[in-house]
């Protein structure tokens, strides 16, 4: 079972990992960005006269536009750069605003309407898109404080236009706003954030769920899928047979494997195995399904594949196995293999049973050989029909030292 989940960090909504809304919140971004651009430019055209803004709004205008493209080409840098653009923007606001309240010449309190105050407002917001929340939190205080010191600092310093103590007072108000709008922002960013952990919590529990599923399906020694697995396979394929798509079965069954596992031993018989299953994985397609039914005998579902197609898929794997095995183990091991054809609304246990008695009869004509259903040839070897396969124990998935049925004609068939 692989390791419990790290604890989630306290990322910026724009980094948190596994977050379905990423691309929203980019989307946000640029949102903003396009109409921060159409404000510089109207507000540069409506109020030309203004020295200030006539001076800072091509600088501002192009920082807009270079950080939109960063969003759009590169968004790994999005983050760092936007807590830089950030914070010069909240400098950059509050000189402004200092500088209009401060200077005879800076349009005084009313020149503050819209641009100064609008903006202020929305770098508080952007600072949860861009900075984790607690730092998100202190960066909104941080400006609510600054706005407040700022303008009170300028409008006691600056020329008396006979309402200081009521801009004063306004100001004050208007950092109250700032202060709930943040408080506001603060809340749906956290809970923001408890919803990206669920979802990170879920997709983990999704993700362990799923690997315990394969387990259960996995043959553990070879990789293969198992009987259980198998069967399933079965039973669907049986229900989607009927509608004209041919399922093919191929039953392969090492020929005298016994002998390897006397020999050579039990961990050069595991070798083998695992050999003989990477060597029909690496011969089927993408769709077919590779089993182990336990021991030395494995099965192809084949979705698809019609009587000659699966003759000569059963044939490529016949002459794949000697190779495949001697690479991986000093032994020459050969294979029997049974063809068939799965039938609609049939029993996975009567499946296996047709083809398993085929794969015995290549057997009994010599091994190293397969056998199709319905191949005259075969069919007419005497004393073939009443061969019937022994019983098979279905949980019994383990390792090469799997125990074997006697051969009926009394010898060993591997």
């Amino acid at each position: 079972m692989s390791a419990p989940a790290p604890p989630p960090r306290d990322l910026p909504v724009a980094r948190r990992s596994g977050d379905p809304t990423l691309g929203l919140i980019r989307r946000v971004l640029l949102v903003c960005l396009l109409f921060g651009a159409v404000s510089v430019v109207a507000v540069a055209v409506l109020r030309w006269d203004d020295v200030l803004l006539r001076a800072a709004s091509p600088v501002l205008l192009v920082v807009v536009l270079l950080f939109a493209w960063l969003v759009l080409r590169r968004p790994a840098a999005t983050v760092p750069v936007s807590r830089v653009v950030l914070l010069g923007l909240d400098a950059l606001w509050l000189v402004t605003m200092g500088s209009r309240l401060g200077s005879a010449g800076g349009g005084g309190w009313d020149a503050l309407f819209p641009t100064t105050f609008m903006g202020l407002a929305l770098f508080v917001v952007i600072g949860y898109l861009v900075f984790p929340t607690r730092f998100a939190a202190l960066h909104a205080a941080a400006v609510v404080l600054a706005t407040l010191a700022v303008g009170w600092v300028a409008l006691a310093l600056g020329p008396s236009d006979g309402d200081a103590r009521g801009h004063a007072v306004d100001l004050a108000r208007y950092a109250v706003y700032l202060a709930v709008l943040a408080a506001m922002v603060w809340v749906l960013s956290r809970t923001k954030e408890h919803a990206a952990r669920a979802f990170q919590v879920a997709e983990h529990a999704s993700a362990e769920a799923a690997s315990m599923r394969e387990m259960a399906y996995r043959d553990p020694l070879t990789g293969a899928a198992n009987r259980r697995r198998l069967e399933d396979e079965l039973a669907y394929q049986a229900r989607v047979v009927g509608s004209g798509l041919d399922v093919a079965l191929v039953y392969l069954d090492l020929d005298r494997f016994k002998a390897v596992n006397d020999v050579h031993g039990h961990a050069v018989g595991d070798r083998v195995l695992v050999a003989v299953a990477r060597a029909l994985e690496q011969h089927v397609r993408s769709g077919d399904l590779v089993a182990r039914l336990g021991g030395e005998e494995f099965l192809v579902v084949a979705p698809g594949t019609g009587a000659d197609d699966a003759r000569a898929l059963a044939e490529r794997l016949r002459a794949a196995v000697p190779g495949a095995v001697r690479g991986q183990a000093p032994v020459d091991v050969t294979a029997s293999l049974g063809v068939t054809a799965l039938r609609a609304g049939e029993e996975p246990a009567a499946a296996l049973g047709r083809v398993d008695a085929l794969m015995y009869r290549a057997k009994r004509a010599g091994r190293d050989r397969v056998v199709v259903d319905g191949d005259p040839d075969h069919d007419s070897d005497p004393g073939t029909a009443d061969v019937q396969p022994a019983p098979r124990n279905p949980g019994q998935n383990g390792g090469s030292s799997h125990p074997r049925r006697a051969d009926p004609l009394g010898g060993s068939p591997h």
